[in-house]
């Protein structure tokens, strides 16, 4: 059974002056190329139209759909595909040449970013944890199986055990305490904190660093997982409520920083104070050449010169 070229247009759901071009083109091919004029136009058989369908409409995802599916720009995804050689379906809709993912395509797309975007995370104090996610906050209390367990990853959800597993659940019962969302504090500095990573949820440093995210607010708290099992966390200095025992956990931790027993609770310092100093202009450059050689910050390497000069 051969299809004349308004049946194929139908079927191909393309208009005839498409699929004349397409022929001309020689994207598709017709059993008549020699007589098409004698025989009243093109004719195909169905196995030409099958496969021109599957190469002008194929299963699967458009370049705009891939993107929004994986929160990123068009430009940026192609931009990986060719950094990456992922092969893709090309496909031609007139003069227009378009490019579809299969599924296998896209799922090997979004383990790409989804590296790329662990690796941005791990910087200067290790890897950044995620802390709020659509189900869960960071460091919440729950029970899995009647027994007490904590959670210590968002994203993925993970949960760590009584028995000190740390399992990935399906189902979750969580408390309902959520994290307010505190307005971002302007003071500069921080106060920064190392404590080793816990191996039982109901270690007290889970509790102080739940306090922590849930009064400063995620906008004012950044913690770290570091690669010898501690977590660095750095806080910007707002006042929190503790405990005695929180209190003297926190101090006994702090790194860098200070801070102030007051009366609505403690106030977090930075242990710093700023002072302006008046530098020659080529001083300043070699300053600046200095810090950019050394990969550190001008202000660090001033610190350091003055504490060798006064130490001297």
């Amino acid at each position: 059974m051969y299809y004349s070229i308004e049946q194929a247009a139908e079927l191909l759901h393309k208009s005839k002056r498409q699929l004349q071009y397409l022929v001309q083109q020689g994207y598709i091919k017709p059993v008549n190329p020699d007589t098409y004029r004698r025989d009243g136009g093109y004719r195909f058989t169905e196995e030409q139209l099958k496969l021109a369908k599957e190469q002008y409409e194929p299963e699967g995802y458009s370049v705009n759909e891939v993107a929004n599916m994986l929160g990123i720009t068009s430009s940026y995804l192609m931009q990986l595909v060719q950094k990456e050689n992922i092969e893709t379906l090309i496909v031609y809709k007139g003069k227009q040449k378009r490019r579809f993912f299969t599924e296998e395509q896209f799922r090997k797309c979004k383990n790409i970013v989804k590296q790329l975007s662990q690796k941005n995370r791990q910087g200067e104090y290790g890897w950044k944890v995620q802390l709020i996610s659509r189900e869960v906050h960071i460091f919440s209390e729950g029970t899995w199986k009647g027994s007490m367990a904590r959670v210590i990853g968002t994203n993925p959800m993970k949960v760590l055990l009584e028995s000190g597993e740390i399992i990935q659940p399906n189902e979750w019962k969580g408390t309902s305490t959520s994290v307010p969302d505190q307005q971002y504090i302007r003071r500069r500095g921080f106060a920064e904190f190392q404590f080793p990573i816990p191996r039982h949820p109901n270690h007290p440093v889970f509790n102080l660093l739940h306090n922590l995210v849930r009064q400063l607010g995620a906008r004012n708290i950044t913690i770290y997982e570091q690669l010898y099992g501690d977590y660095y966390v750095r806080c910007r200095l707002g006042t929190v409520s503790l405990t005695e025992e929180e209190a003297s956990l926190m101090q006994r931790h702090l790194i860098k920083g200070d801070w102030q027993k007051e009366e609505n609770g403690i106030r977090l310092e930075s242990g710093e104070i700023q002072h302006t100093v008046y530098l020659p202009k080529s001083l300043q450059e070699q300053l600046s050449n200095t810090a950019k050689q050394q990969d550190v910050s001008s202000d660090y390497l001033i610190t350091k010169a003055l504490r060798a000069y006064l130490d001297n």
